[in-house]
């Protein structure tokens, strides 16, 4: 009779503790869920019946789907990675705006670095007389020769 007991004691912690990690597996579906609404929402699709079958089809996997479901794991894989791709981002872009800050102090960072004290040209400069108009030499070249070389 203690065995019985026992072993309904145990059935019944088994059941509360399947209840709870069921109860947190749909919690976490749910999540993604949101998540998958928001990427949807951004995607700006034409048609806004591709997003209600879309919803739909995430409810019913929410609803129904077991944690092994090839598109639940599917789904999780993507998320991670868009998550690890955000991260990535932001690291970088932190990364950036340091360097552009950088940028302005460095060798090179303003103009007497790079030229020296160099004064800037007066306009343009003044032709050479001696080099003729090269557009009239290359016509009078054509004309007497043709186009073969």
């Amino acid at each position: 009779m203690q065995q019985v007991a026992a072993l309904q004691r145990q059935n019944e912690e088994l059941s509360k503790r399947l209840t709870n990690f069921q109860a947190a597996k749909k919690k976490e579906m749910e999540s993604l869920m949101k998540g998958m609404q928001e990427w949807i929402q951004k995607l700006g699709l034409q048609n806004e019946n591709h997003k209600v079958e879309f919803e739909r089809g995430l409810q019913r996997l929410v609803n129904n789907g077991a944690d092994d479901n090839g598109v639940w794991q599917v789904m999780v894989s993507a998320s991670a990675a868009a998550a690890q791709r955000e991260q990535e981002y932001q690291a970088l872009k932190i990364q950036y705006d340091e360097l552009q800050k950088q940028r302005g102090t460095g060798e090179f960072g303003d103009s007497i670095a790079r030229v020296g004290e160099k004064r800037p040209a007066d306009g343009e400069p003044p032709a050479d007389a001696s080099v003729a108009d090269i557009w009239s030499s290359f016509i009078a070249d054509v004309s007497t020769s043709g186009y073969s070389m």
